[in-house]
């Protein structure tokens, strides 16, 4: 586990944050591609450039604050009060829990890239969009344009051209995803390019488990620690989500499945039989044990709220293509959730499958009921990942859960969905 230093953090403001109130888990994830890649950005850096106050003012707007962030060489990794902000040269991923106010910031993020990358840039211009989210537990309490997804569609049509919406799943049950895909080149493949989001959302976690992100610390001045003027000043809220990272497994997720084997992290029985790697395809063949572990290091920056919560972002470290993933927990009883997020290459040479990690997730957390989804770019290696979890259904029910639904979709020509929900069968 790399525990190195984050870029920034803001201890006076993460040793004080009190989210005693927090009730909402499910997020509102928003993806904006400004341009189809980093190189057809105005500036090496792109987004990336935008100093960090701009950044702050932007999420004010949405109502939450910066903890602190993580770079890599090519992704910049906020971790907020309330969940990520993850930006890229050529686009960002803005996922936020709670009542935030993902939409309203919308103007002001296209004034401040105009300002601050000195070109004129209007939302209409946008590469593509991407806009999704959960059905609410309290959808009563949300604000601005969050109470009623018809009322977020037309704000993001006033916004983005060849809108499109979507209701995935049982939409008279609590239990259903949303998405709004547009832009003014959605739908057109990009050679070369393999775009793929994956996502496990889970309620009903088990009790035990949950209590694994229940904190005694009390917020205020206290949790800031410094041991000696020459030691680098750090906050408990952050030691303590590294520490919580390390104790419950988050921080192996990714570990190449050889070596989880080898070292005994997660039980073969319940592994996935679909991931061998392709010798023909494969870029990592070359590499030992020990240069293929260095490849895929991933850099955490972890968080544990008071009195309860977790969030944590993962990057990359050696790798310069800004793979990423994410976790957000709630853990309270009677609304419990938690959700992963990942842009990690799935493919038949990837060092891990995408069952293996879904696997991995799932048996930290135990949930009564959990939905999937994957959305990538129509690709031959991609559709490899995609097959392998259309096909989990084996795997899963040896963990005890049953298939209640699935759902694929061919998003306009140029992407393709894949929608699963699963609930634990009765003992």
């Amino acid at each position: 586990m790399v525990n190195t230093a984050s870029d920034y953090v803001d201890h006076v403001l993460s040793a004080n944050l009190d989210s005693t109130f927090a009730f909402e888990g499910p997020e509102k994830l928003l993806e904006v591609w400004f341009w189809p890649s980093p190189k057809d950005s105005p500036s090496e850096m792109g987004l990336r450039s935008i100093p960090l106050p701009k950044w702050k003012s932007v999420l004010d707007l949405v109502n939450c604050k910066i903890l602190s962030m993580k770079s890599s060489a090519a992704v910049d990794a906020y971790l907020l009060s309330e969940s990520s902000l993850f930006v890229f040269p050529h686009k960002l991923v803005l996922k936020t829990c709670g009542t935030t106010t993902t939409l309203a910031c919308l103007d002001q993020l296209f004034d401040t890239v105009t300002e601050s990358l000195g070109c004129k840039f209007a939302s209409k211009d946008v590469f593509q969009v991407f806009y999704s989210r959960r059905s609410f537990m309290f959808p009563e309490k949300q604000k601005h344009v969050h109470t009623d997804w018809k009322n977020e569609v037309t704000l993001l049509n006033s916004h983005f051209v060849q809108g499109k919406s979507y209701v995935v799943g049982d939409f008279t049950s609590d239990d259903h995803w949303y998405l709004y895909m547009g832009g003014s080149q959605a739908g057109k493949c990009r050679p070369g390019c393999k775009d793929q989001t994956f996502e496990i959302l889970m309620t009903q976690l088990d009790p035990t488990r949950a209590r694994s992100f229940v904190t005694s610390r009390e917020p205020g001045p206290d949790s800031v620690v410094t041991h000696s003027s020459d030691e680098e000043e750090h906050d408990l809220g952050h030691d303590q989500g590294l520490e919580t990272m390390r104790d419950t497994g988050l921080e192996n997720l990714f570990l190449p499945s050889s070596a989880a084997h080898a070292h005994g992290n997660f039980a073969p029985s319940v592994t996935s039989p679909f991931h061998m790697p392709s010798p023909q395809m494969s870029e990592n063949m070359d590499l030992s044990d020990e240069e293929m572990d260095e490849k895929w290091e991933f850099a955490h920056d972890a968080f544990a709220f008071s009195p309860c919560g977790y969030s944590s972002n993962s990057v990359c470290s050696k790798n310069g293509n800004g793979f990423y993933y994410t976790l957000h927990i709630t853990p309270e009883s009677g609304w419990s959730y938690a959700s992963f997020e990942t842009n990690f290459p799935f493919s038949s040479s990837s060092p891990v499958g995408i069952v293996d990690v879904l696997v991995r997730v799932l048996r930290i957390f135990h949930p009564g009921k959990f939905s999937m989804t994957l959305v990538n770019e129509s690709d031959h290696d991609a559709s490899a990942s995609f097959n392998q979890l259309l096909q989990c259904d084996a795997v899963v029910a040896k963990l005890g859960y049953s298939k209640q639904e699935k759902v694929t979709y061919d998003l306009k020509g140029a992407y393709d969905l894949l929608y699963l929900n699963f609930e634990k069968t009765a003992n």
